[in-house]
């Protein structure tokens, strides 16, 4: 495999992603959840709805209208495609959403990487900081 190959194997592009929830799309077959991002959960069957879960959903849908592009880092348990996305609205959506107030940062995994986005989230008081 030469090096531009192994690169674009970790490279999923796609237009205008069906978005499942705040923090999950699907490009194509490609389901991707945002690396960093911990988002609101929607109702899922007789589990209701956590707060601001569907206004993060739609921000992220207005996020990845038109081009989208996404670097894979790691797979989660469910098979998922763990990366960090841009789009012709914004160049890093995982931070754009974390910076709404309407997720936050999953330190667990991302070790900090969105913690400048988080505090500008919470100084202004965006969100789930009000």
């Amino acid at each position: 495999m030469t090096a531009l190959a192994a690169l674009a194997a970790g490279l999923i592009a796609c237009t205008a992603p069906t978005v499942h929830d705040g923090d999950t799309l699907r490009c194509g077959a490609d389901r991707i959840r945002l690396f960093g991002v911990d988002a609101p959960e929607v109702k899922r069957g007789k589990t209701p709805a956590e707060p601001l879960a569907y206004e993060a959903r739609d921000l992220l849908v207005s996020l990845t209208r038109g081009r989208v592009g996404c670097r894979v880092f790691d797979h989660d348990r469910y098979g998922r495609s763990v990366a960090r996305c841009w789009s012709d609205a914004t160049p890093d959506i995982n931070a754009a959403l974390i910076r709404s107030g309407l997720a936050t940062e999953y330190r667990r995994y991302s070790k900090g990487a969105y913690a400048a986005a988080e505090a500008e989230a919470k100084q202004a008081r965006r969100g789930i900081w009000k």
